[in-house]
């Protein structure tokens, strides 16, 4: 049964067969191979010739997956092929890259399990060291980003993300939303960082954009204007309604400082509930919402303004958006709340980026998502001193 397993897994192809197997010393199985053909596959182009020169004086070995629990290694002697393209070559096997010292199928078990564990866990599971598992996921990654970033983009994403202690510690990440995919990281938040990934995409592929969302950083919109320059950006609707409950949190706050005794009272313990949108609010804390906004006039038309700023995402149109938006400001004339102000400011000035969500509808959800996913494993490593290190495991734990 083992033989045939075996058989199936190392010698898919004709031309190799089991020779024996037997324990060594540490109790590990070892398999030996040999060839059944005068004829080998050349390494470097793959041509098949008819005879091999000479079978090489030390036989290779190579880690395969665990039978039963035990640690399982192939032995095989390799030849030499006289390439007519190639000169002298080591003969290609069918269950092993060239110069490697695992199977194709341990790979696989590795890269796997990095996937839902640390690298500390994947080599206590599998008796290796880090760096031979950290190799194996770069020259994953090398070989799999480069072929995603090769297709073509259309709609991406930009955001940073803070993955550590310190206020340096950021990467960039570039989203695809068509794919739905992690295209490009970078080391920093910076306009420059933006840069190098379209100096890696080339003007030609960066002229086929269609959209960019981001949030209000002026570092990223300077590096779009300036590479692509035709798409259009579109700041992500959850930055803006998180700008707003800033603004009305800051009215929370000086309320909660002018006033003082039972009314500071009353305010004190509403930040959230103030926040969050009322028909999201469970019916028995509306009742505490509604005393609130009774006793304080102030904090009422924040709260007011707030929930009908929200009817601003529900128009299909530019011009529509764009009026919305103006009689919205119209209403803070007299209200004197001067955070929600500032916010009427700051609409004003990035408002291309803003009406463009009523043509394009689209947000950085799916890439706030995956920010998640970073901290998570920066967590889960309990850090990594390298970046490189933590943006080799998020392509890997991120691709498909």
């Amino acid at each position: 049964m083992l033989d045939e397993i075996l058989t199936r897994q190392l010698c898919p192809a004709k031309g190799w067969r089991i020779a024996g197997g037997d324990r060594d010393l540490n109790g590990a199985m070892v398999i030996r191979l040999e060839p059944t053909r005068q004829s080998a596959a050349c390494s470097g182009c793959g041509a098949v010739r008819r005879r091999a020169l000479d079978t090489k004086d030390k036989a290779r070995r190579w880690r395969h997956l665990d039978a039963w629990g035990v640690q399982t290694f192939i032995i095989a002697p390799l030849r030499r092929v006289q390439c007519r393209r190639c000169g002298v070559r080591v003969e290609a096997v069918p269950w092993a890259r060239l110069g490697a010292r695992f199977t194709h199928h341990f790979e696989t078990e590795v890269l796997a399990r990095a996937r839902d564990t640390s690298i500390h866990g994947v080599c206590r599971q599998l008796a290796l060291h880090w760096t031979t598992v950290m190799r194996l996921i770069r020259r994953w990654v090398e070989e799999c980003a480069e072929e995603s970033f090769r297709r073509p983009l259309r709609r991406i994403g930009v955001d940073e993300v803070n993955y550590g202690r310190g206020q340096d510690k950021y990467l960039t990440i570039v989203w695809d939303h068509d794919r739905g995919r992690v295209v490009w990281i970078g080391e920093g938040r910076e306009r420059e960082t933006l840069g190098r990934f379209f100096a890696k995409l080339g003007p030609r592929r960066a002229r086929l954009l269609v959209c960019v969302t981001m949030d209000m950083a002026q570092g990223y919109i300077s590096a779009a204007t300036e590479h692509a320059p035709q798409a259009d950006i579109v700041f992500d609707r959850f930055h803006i309604e998180r700008y707003l409950t800033w603004a009305v949190d800051e009215v929370r706050k000086q309320e909660f400082w002018r006033k003082g005794g039972t009314p500071r009272a009353v305010i004190r313990g509403k930040k959230f509930l103030l926040l969050k949108k009322r028909r999201r609010l469970h019916w028995r804390r509306r009742r505490d919402l509604d005393e609130l906004l009774a006793l304080n006039r102030r904090l009422s038309r924040a709260y007011i303004l707030k929930e009908q700023f929200d009817h601003v995402w529900s128009y299909t149109t530019e011009r529509g958006m764009w009026t919305a938006i103006w009689v919205w400001r119209k209403m803070l004339r007299w209200t004197r709340l001067a955070p929600l102000v500032g916010f009427g400011n700051m609409l004003e000035r990035h408002m291309a980026g803003v009406l463009a969500w009523a043509r394009h509808r689209i947000t950085n959800a799916a890439l706030e998502g995956n920010n998640s996913r970073v901290r998570g494993l920066s967590q889960r490593a309990r850090g990594y001193r390298n970046p490189l290190n933590l943006m080799a495991v998020l392509y890997h734990v991120c691709s498909r």
